[in-house]
């Protein structure tokens, strides 16, 4: 590996990143800020609930050589944060090599992973801005979900990273096995020095109906992780987000996201004064899959139709979201965080800002 990691590089990459940001609003550019790259087909999990299967996968991976041109050309594209995400993007042998690349470009570099593999990748991962580790609950409650001893794993990759102090981020999805656990992740995470987001599982695949909860269990989680992020638990989620979730004014199992015509006619004017979040995703955000099909985001894979980026090229199939995603407001919580550093919410660019900050002081 070439690129050493410092604070000041980290930093750096930030700033970065807040600029292009700050560019596309001011100058309503397309450019890609941030790329969600999914770089395997391959998962060591087997979660029940997990949207793309990919244990089951027999789609050939990426090359290095492929994953390193399109790094380049997303690059050439605006993107200055890059998530690689999976599958696992552990079980890729050349991971560090990809990561090393990412940074090498100046870019932020985001790595997800279920923490299984991350004793033995530790030292291919450590440059990483952001290391985020999927914990969804309690033993029993995150094993249900996840598989039987994923929970171990887990707890063990998140006390490795703040060891090694690596920025890390726990994200737990919430399904009816969890939906009692906000409590206990938000004391975990005061406790260990995390900081945490959450996900609602929105349209569980036919075979995980179970994991799904209903409108008023997903709106009392809500309301639960807004009365922890008031007592101060460190719930990176923000404020905004949640009340878009909680007023959000269709039912959260039928309607996860609004089109274009039908906004006028859904979305009630007091939700729109005070609580919808304008959507970028589409526009200044994709979503890559391993598979190479290009999605405005992950919550609209099963009904957009995508293109290729390895039959048409990354560019058109990136042109083609552009002009063809006609989704334009969603209660889904990681993607309208993101949203707000677009609409340049004040309250939430200083919490970015500031937890930004802690990143960097945190690193070695």
């Amino acid at each position: 590996m070439k690129y050493k990691q410092t604070k000041l590089k980290s930093t750096w990459a930030r700033i970065r990143y807040f600029l292009a940001v700050l560019k596309c609003v001011l100058f309503k550019t397309n450019d890609i800020v941030i790329c969600v790259l999914v770089v395997n087909n391959r998962c060591d999990f087997d979660c029940p609930y997990c949207f793309g299967s990919y244990h089951q996968r027999k789609n050939k991976d990426y090359t290095t050589a492929e994953l390193k041109q399109l790094i380049d050309e997303l690059y050439a594209l605006g993107t200055r944060y890059l998530t690689l995400h999976g599958g696992e993007a552990l079980l890729r042998r050349d991971i560090g090599e990809i990561i090393d690349y990412v940074k090498q470009k100046g870019m932020y570099c985001c790595l997800i992973t279920n923490g299984s593999l991350l004793h033995k990748k530790i030292d291919q991962v450590r440059i990483v801005d952001n290391l985020t580790i999927s914990l969804d609950g309690t033993k029993e409650h995150n094993d249900l979900n996840r598989g039987e001893g994923t929970y171990d794993k887990a707890l063990s990759a998140i006390k490795l990273a703040i060891q090694e102090k690596i920025p890390l981020r726990v994200q737990a999805t919430i399904t009816t096995y969890t939906m009692n656990d906000v409590g206990y992740l938000a004391k975990l995470a005061k406790e260990l020095g995390f900081s945490l987001y959450f996900s609602i599982l929105f349209k569980a695949l036919p075979n995980a109906k179970a994991f799904e909860m209903n409108d008023a269990e997903t709106r009392t989680v809500l309301k639960e992780i807004r009365h922890y992020k008031n007592k101060g638990y460190p719930i990176f989620t923000s404020h905004h987000t949640l009340e878009n979730g909680i007023n959000w004014p269709l039912d959260h199992n039928t309607e996860h996201f609004v089109k274009r015509d039908e906004f006028e006619k859904k979305i009630p004017i007091h939700f729109k004064n005070k609580h919808h979040i304008k959507c970028h995703y589409g526009k200044n955000k994709m979503t890559i899959e391993a598979d190479g099909n290009v999605y405005p985001c992950f919550v609209t894979a099963d009904c957009f139709e995508p293109l290729n980026w390895k039959e048409v090229g990354i560019k058109k199939a990136i042109q083609h979201v552009q002009e063809t995603d006609d989704c334009v407001a969603c209660p889904t919580l990681t993607q309208n965080d993101h949203n707000l550093l677009f609409n340049l919410k004040i309250s939430f660019l200083a919490k970015v800002i500031f937890s930004q900050i802690k990143e960097v002081i945190r690193q070695k």
